[in-house]
This record gives structure tokens, C-alpha cells and sequence, in this order.
């Protein structure tokens, strides 16, 4: 009942249209000179500001805008900022835009240290809601030129298969790791890639 691998092609396609859906994405170097990641900034780097990215024109803006379908302009192939393009058709993506989903698959494989505990109606609610919401961003990334649709297609049914094994009476029902796992998506801050890696079930 693994959902890692659609999880994890998922997450990557959040990082394209995660403004409008997900928490920031916090980068801080530590005193060690390592660079961190996580959707709040550690009590001892405050000064720590989200990720600021720059859509294919060259423009500020969130990761949402990296992935929008307006930087076809009349300028393109004539600026450093103009869109480019991967062998099969698809955009580039930004170098970035590329840290930022570097930051966000380590955002969302971590799990919040807080237990709570085990809700199965919440759980299953935020299991189904994540996956909902990785199959929509997807799509936007089709639409937005940033995802064949071969690609979607093949992955989407199995995000869809995988939500459809969660339930209530699953997890009433469920022991060990399963149990655990219930547990950790009880919390409105885990993911699903963080609580599948920690509880493999």
C-alpha cells in the first residue's frame, strides 16, 4: 500500500504551482555553513526570508508565476530571460525554481516533532486533500507547458489508486507502521511524503 513513488513525482510537480497551496519555503545557513530548508525558519535565524523566484521573464514573483503560461512574449528567444525548452517539448525550469523544489521535497519530508494524536477521520481527510492537490497542480503543470501529458498520465492513476486504499475503517483497523502513519497524518503539517518515508507501511 506504498504511495512513495507517485508521492515523490507529485512533490516534484508541487514546485511549480505551490504559491497559491503551500506554506514558504525557508533557506538559512547554519553556523556550520549548511545550507537548510523547512517552511518555518529556526527561533535562532529570524532573519531567515522565504525563497524569492524569478519566472522565465525575468520578473520577481512566486513559484506560481515560474510555472504561468504568460512568459510567451513577443521578446522570446531574443532576451537571457526568454523561455526555453527540453527535448520533449517541455519548459525549462528555472535554476530557481529548481533550489526551490529542492527545498520543498526537504520541507515536505520532514516530519513535525509534535505527535498528536491519531484522528482517522482527520488523517484520512488530509491524505485525500494532498493527493487531490498534487493531481491538480499537476494538471496545471500540462497546461503550463512544464509536464508532458504522457507523464501525467502515467503517474496520476497512481495517485488516484493509492488515496483510494485510505479510509476510516482502515485506520480504526490499522497496527504498527500503518498505525503510526495514520498518526502522523493526523497532523495538518506533515505530508504525506514525510509521514510515507518515516512509517513505511
Amino acid at each position: 500500500m506504498r504511495i512513495g513513488r507517485a508521492v515523490a513525482w507529485a512533490a516534484l510537480g508541487l514546485l511549480l504551482g505551490t504559491a497559491a497551496h503551500a506554506q514558504p519555503v525557508y533557506k538559512w545557513v547554519d553556523a556550520n555553513g549548511k545550507t537548510h530548508y523547512g517552511s518555518q525558519p529556526p527561533p535562532a535565524k529570524q532573519d531567515a526570508e522565504p525563497m524569492k523566484l524569478q519566472n522565465n521573464n525575468g520578473t520577481s514573483g512566486g513559484a506560481g508565476s515560474a510555472g504561468s503560461a504568460g512568459s510567451k512574449g513577443g521578446t522570446a528567444g531574443k532576451s537571457a530571460g526568454a523561455t526555453q525548452y527540453n527535448a520533449d517539448g517541455t519548459k525549462k525550469i528555472s535554476k530557481d525554481v529548481e533550489e526551490f523544489g529542492e527545498g520543498l521535497k526537504k520541507s515536505l519530508g520532514t516530519v513535525d516533532g509534535q505527535q498528536v494524536p491519531l484522528n482517522c477521520s482527520t488523517a484520512v481527510d488530509n491524505i485525500k486533500y494532498q493527493a487531490d492537490l498534487m493531481l491538480e497542480v499537476g494538471q496545471k503543470n500540462v497546461r503550463d507547458g512544464y509536464m508532458t501529458q504522457a507523464a501525467f498520465d502515467s503517474t496520476a492513476p497512481k495517485i488516484r489508486e493509492a488515496k483510494g486504499k485510505y479510509s476510516v475503517s482502515d485506520c480504526q483497523g490499522a497496527s504498527g507502521n500503518k498505525k503510526s502513519f495514520y498518526q502522523c497524518m493526523s497532523s495538518s503539517k506533515n505530508h504525506v511524503t514525510g509521514c510515507d518515508k518515516q512509517f513505511k507501511h
